[in-house]
């Protein structure tokens, strides 16, 4: 996550329930002072008594923002079988940086399935703090689009097709990969305005047929 903040990229991800942050962000001193003997403190350092980062299932069942918080029901996305609708809850979180300092501020949206009170999914974002809930749970709940990217493009363009010994011929194969099925999604988007049901299997079927088409009248015109 810190590397995707550093690099300015957004994102809205799911989390164990062991993921630890706090709703209150605790305060921090450069006071290098400590009383007694010994060597002083570091700086900057937690106030002493702070309280310790919390799992998000303790804040979901003991913190006041979320236990008194009641559920909201969204529409996350639709299925076979009609609309999927979960509840959630919503918060802000601080999360430590590497030196157990107060770090980045995101979101935690909690999420429960309400055909199922025991399935229940736990997102982050570092999207702005005024993005409305139903769009960090319409992201969220998106996996399987990147997934389906991954299925395709080693069904489409032979993403897990390699064979070789070397990182640069790896890397040359998944920079060619990525720019073919880039190629093919674009095309698609294009004409999915007529064709709604258009897949990316079709543009390949389409375009590798259009090739061929040009290659055999090329051969035909020598």
């Amino acid at each position: 996550m810190r590397a995707l903040q550093q690099r300015g990229q957004q994102f809205v991800g799911e989390v164990p329930r062991t993921f630890t942050g706090r709703i209150e962000p605790p305060r921090v001193t450069d006071c290098p002072w400590r009383g007694g003997t010994g060597p002083s403190r570091k700086v900057p350092r937690l106030v002493a008594g702070s309280p310790p980062a919390r799992d998000v299932q303790y804040l979901l069942e003991h913190a006041p923002a979320l236990r008194d918080q009641p559920w909201v029901w969204y529409h996350v996305k639709d299925g076979e079988k009609g609309p999927i609708v979960w509840e959630a809850k919503h918060t802000r979180i601080t999360v430590k940086d590497e030196r157990g300092l107060p770090g980045m501020g995101l979101h935690l949206v909690v999420a429960r399935n309400v055909l199922n009170a025991e399935e229940v999914k736990f997102f982050v974002s570092n999207a702005s703090p005024e993005t409305p809930v139903d769009v960090l749970l319409v992201v969220g709940f998106s996996q399987w689009q990147v997934e389906r990217c991954f299925e395709d493009q080693k069904q489409e363009v032979g993403l897990d097709q390699w064979e070789g010994r070397t990182w640069r011929s790896l890397k040359r194969h998944l920079i060619l990969s990525a720019i073919s099925y880039l190629f093919l999604a674009r095309v698609r988007q294009g004409l999915r305005g007529k064709n709604p049901e258009l897949t990316v299997c079709q543009v390949h079927l389409a375009v590798s047929a259009l090739i061929r088409s040009w290659s055999l009248s090329r051969r035909a015109g020598r």
